[in-house]
């Protein structure tokens, strides 16, 4: 009898205890996500800035309830390939849902104490009322502010999360340091997230050698939304990260058609005259009234793009279509490509002992031509700031 009335007893207050859960709906992205939470999770009261009082509320959070959020997110993380930054916007913007009423410093601090305890190396700044996360990344981020410790790069994720690039110095940052050591926050967008998207159509037309072409392309909404506020990556990142199923499954058989049958020298031909003539020229600065680095999916849905979003294109395009070695050619004020090609075509460009044909994605508009350097840069200083065998 005792055995059974404690198993009732057991069973009553497991599922009182998970009756004390509850859910909300999150907007994310192209979906409706359910996010699970303890409401114990939020304590009474609030922040203030300052040393002592910022790491007592860390360690006052070590008691409450926080391990079902955090293990919905992660979940969600895991399910959906999030990367880590997606992966904190999940959190902050489950956090902004859940924590109603509570200032920015308390949902900040709280971002904080889930990211050190998801493993990463994390530090908390504050000054004049405002409250900073900073992550330890290995990731070059670019208009972001940003520190160095022991060697080590931490990057402000509340700037990036409000889309704030103005520098902030002088900042007080209390010497609590619970995860010293912890594992660098990654940026990378190597594959795009699970979620649900729709495609988006149009049709491009281009002419090689007096035949005309006309490619019909598709591309994913989720590409366009996620992109949009995406932290500013090194140049080379954006020419790295790969067309979505999407785009591939539409335009790659196409080109494929196109090219089939035709030497190696004709088939960059055709590939850069598509990058050069099938879309509108202007700099990110008159378009956007800004810098707006793009990767290649995106050329297909803005209305007009430039070098650096072309080389994007023609980039995957070669390593889907061609699988040649590539090198990505940084000039001050303009990106181009050099292909290594199995036969000699104008003048090479030499790296490391190796020899590239200039690809120019760019321009001329119409032109087919190759192993020419762009008009004006014959004798400008470059860098290589990519090698892709």
């Amino acid at each position: 009898m005792q055995r059974i009335l404690l198993l009732l007893l057991l069973t009553f207050s497991f599922n009182f205890i998970k009756a004390q859960n509850a859910k909300k709906t999150l907007p994310f992205y192209t979906t409706q996500l359910k996010l699970e939470y303890n409401p114990s999770m939020v304590t009474r009261g609030d922040v203030r800035l300052d040393d002592q009082d910022i790491v007592n509320f860390y360690k006052s959070l070590e008691g409450v309830s926080y391990q079902t959020f955090l293990n919905t997110i992660q979940n969600q993380k895991s399910q959906l390939g999030l990367n880590d930054w997606l992966y904190f916007d999940l959190m902050r913007r489950g956090l902004d849902k859940i924590l109603v009423g509570k200032s920015q410093a308390y949902k900040t601090i709280y971002a904080w104490f889930l990211l050190t305890k998801s493993g990463y190396d994390t530090r908390m700044a504050y000054k004049n009322g405002k409250a900073y996360v900073y992550v330890y990344s290995k990731d070059h981020i670019f208009e972001c502010p940003m520190f160095k410790e022991s060697g080590r790069l931490f990057i402000n994720l509340t700037a990036l999360s409000e889309r704030s690039s103005r520098k902030i110095t002088s900042l007080y940052t209390p010497n609590y340091k619970p995860n010293r050591g912890g594992m660098p926050f990654s940026f990378q967008l190597e594959t795009m997230p699970l979620l649900p998207s729709k495609e988006v159509k149009k049709t491009v037309n281009f002419s090689y050698n007096g035949q005309g072409y006309a490619v019909n392309l598709e591309w994913s909404d989720l590409v366009i939304k996620l992109m949009k506020d995406y932290p500013f990556l090194e140049e080379k990142r954006y020419l790295e990260i790969p067309l979505s199923e999407i785009a591939q499954s539409k335009l790659l058989p196409q080109l494929r058609q196109i090219i089939a049958g035709k030497s190696q020298e004709e088939a960059l031909q055709l590939l850069v005259t598509f990058t050069r003539s099938s879309f509108n020229y202007k700099e990110d600065e008159k378009y956007f009234g800004d810098n707006k680095p793009m990767i290649a999916e995106e050329v297909f849905h803005y209305k007009y793009s430039d070098c650096e979003d072309r080389s994007a294109l023609f980039f995957n395009l070669v390593k889907e279509l061609l699988n040649l070695p590539m090198v990505i050619v940084a000039y001050p004020d303009h990106l181009t490509i050099g292909v290594e090609t199995n036969q000699r075509i104008g003048k090479p460009l030499q790296y490391r002992g190796r020899k590239y044909t200039i690809c120019d994605p760019t321009g001329p508009i119409n032109s087919t031509k190759i192993g020419v350097y762009p008009k004006g840069y014959e004798y400008k200083s470059f860098q290589v700031i990519g090698q892709y065998q």
